[in-house]
């Protein structure tokens, strides 16, 4: 029996080969432009590019707080040591403006560490973002993404207070949406089939906060989703490609983030 492209319930006839909402679409796009354009940069106006978006815990501290700069020269090592040296030179370079740079704690999610860094962040966008897109329309998905990679920023922040390494990725805001994603994927009777249509995924009551626990698909998907982040961040498990540390307190920020403010901008049905 073939289905009846007339049927307003029954899935449409053709499925598009990308099956990704508008909003998740662009905001690839964006990124994948915006690090292409950074391959014809020069690396001197690549890592003034780097130092004006990117975000550094040590700028806001010291913006906040100057009489803490004896306190993160002594934190650079052993003065006259090589290391010492250019660390100095990059903390220089990266706090000379004397500001704190507040955007930066946006902005960082634009900027990616390489080509692998952003495809990972790009998967996990178009698998948990997409039905958090269809389900809160692109307006909405995009400040909850805002919101989360702020997040992520802020307790990176409150952890590494006086780090001068830069945060890039937009790791905090996918992890955001991919824990808004938890509040109603995972809900019972949902298949993830389903969730590529705009009217199914906006029809799944969501589960309260409290409800989740008793989610045991959610519960053990948060757990993988912990345990993985921090054994990465902690370096435990090397990753392929990849030079750079894994900041597992931006994604633990957003991801906390997109869990509880994600009511906030659902519009859809709750489990009651």
């Amino acid at each position: 029996m073939s289905a009846n492209p007339d049927d307003p319930h029954g899935p449409p006839a053709r499925e598009p080969v990308f099956n990704l909402p508008g909003a998740v679409v662009w905001l690839i796009a964006a990124l994948a432009l915006i690090q292409g354009a950074r391959e014809l940069l020069s690396e001197r106006d690549d890592f003034l590019l780097v130092s004006w978006l990117s975000f550094v815990p040590a700028r806001l501290t010291l913006w906040f707080a100057p009489e803490r700069l004896e306190e993160l020269a002594r934190s650079l090592g052993t003065s006259g040591t090589p290391d010492f040296v250019q660390r100095l030179q990059l903390v220089r370079l990266l706090l000379a403006d004397g500001g704190g740079q507040p955007w930066t704690l946006l902005s960082y999610g634009l900027l990616h560490g390489s080509w692998l860094h952003l495809v990972s962040n790009v998967v996990w966008l178009a698998a948990f973002g997409s039905p958090v897109a269809r389900r809160l329309g692109a307006g909405r998905f995009l400040l909850l993404m805002a919101l989360s990679t702020i997040a992520g920023a802020l307790l990176h922040w409150w952890s590494r207070e006086l780090d001068v390494l830069p945060l890039v990725g937009a790791s905090a805001g996918v992890s955001g949406a991919t824990a808004a994603a938890i509040r109603f994927v995972f809900s019972p009777g949902v298949h993830f089939g389903g969730l590529g249509h705009d009217e199914v995924v906006r029809a799944i009551p969501a589960e309260p906060l409290g409800g989740l626990w008793r989610n045991s698909r959610a519960m053990l998907f948060v757990v993988i989703w912990f345990v993985t982040n921090i054994i990465f961040g902690a370096g435990l498990v090397p990753i392929l490609g990849e030079e750079t540390s894994i900041a597992w307190e931006a994604h633990i920020g957003g991801f906390l983030a997109g869990l509880l403010l994600f009511p906030l901008f659902d519009r859809g049905p709750v489990r009651r």
